[in-house]
């Protein structure tokens, strides 16, 4: 399997629209997930890969700036999404060591994921990549 972890172009975000809505769930319109892929591109603050074979992307990570008061700064995973037919193959953990490469670059203390209590395999997925459970909490939001 001849893997390629890159930066994330203008051009993918048609195939991020699709995972996005397909394996997490979110109902986002492909306009508004192009407009974000746009923006974060162009961020420092953002991290955006994309797993591709050719030219057939298999999946993306998203991760950005954590920098709370109380806290160091870390790296935070926003998404991560491995289309099905290619999962168990260390799409997930290629992307995620770009992702800790990433914040070792950067100085930041470490790098932290929320995963939704459902998300069975995702969970265990963290877990054998090291990352320690920390606790559960709600979420909340208030859209403007």
């Amino acid at each position: 399997m001849n893997i390629k972890i890159r930066r994330c172009m203008i051009s993918d975000a048609h195939r991020i629209y699709e995972l996005c809505r397909e394996l997490l769930g979110y109902d986002f319109t492909e306009e508004q997930v192009t407009a974000n892929v746009r923006r974060m591109i162009r961020s420092e603050n953002n991290l955006l890969l994309v797993a591709e074979q050719g030219d057939e992307i298999l999946g993306f990570v998203h991760a950005h700036n954590h920098e709370p008061v109380y806290a160091p700064q870390m790296k935070s995973i926003v998404a991560l999404a491995i289309d099905p037919s290619s999962q168990h193959q260390g799409l997930g953990h290629l992307l995620v060591g770009a992702v800790e490469d990433w914040a070792r670059e950067c100085g930041a203390a470490g790098v932290r994921v929320n995963s939704g209590e459902m998300m069975t395999d995702a969970l265990g997925f963290y877990k054998s990549l090291g990352y320690e459970y920390i606790k559960t909490q709600y979420n909340f939001r208030k859209m403007l």
